[in-house]
């Protein structure tokens, strides 16, 4: 285990975030890997661009999996992250970085959907304690 204190930091965020705030970091991570993966290219660093892109592609293929097919927003969500994967890995293939900007829009509006919706559980959370 790390010593490092950000490392300690986000493992504890990981260990005691919810369901939704776990989706929330999911979306953190993706956001972070397609700018670095963009950098990367910027700079012609090749290997690294592609273990970005990997390791966003990852994240979104563990949204895909987390998603409940019963409710209706599923289906909507799942296209959206299939057309994301698909930017992503022509993004890889051919190392361009023309798409990118917008792929970083829409994955920060899901963020801060769910980031909202976060803060609506706590506060639903706290009102219930309070109540008791």
């Amino acid at each position: 285990m790390s010593s490092n204190p950000q490392d300690l930091y986000r493992r504890q965020r990981i260990l005691t975030a919810s369901p939704v705030e776990l989706i929330v970091l999911l979306y953190e991570g993706l956001k972070k890997d397609i700018i670095l993966a963009g950098r990367a290219v910027a700079n012609n660093d090749v290997p690294r661009a592609h273990d970005y892109f990997i390791k966003a592609q990852a994240i979104v293929s563990e949204l895909m999996n987390c998603l409940d097919m019963d409710t209706s927003i599923s289906e909507e969500l799942m296209r959206l992250y299939e057309f994301i994967l698909e930017e992503l890995i022509g993004a890889n293939m051919k190392k361009d970085t023309s798409k990118l900007p917008d792929l970083v829009e829409i994955v920060e509006e899901l963020r801060s959907a769910w980031a909202e919706l976060a803060e609506q559980q706590k506060g639903g959370t706290l009102a219930i304690a309070t109540n008791e």
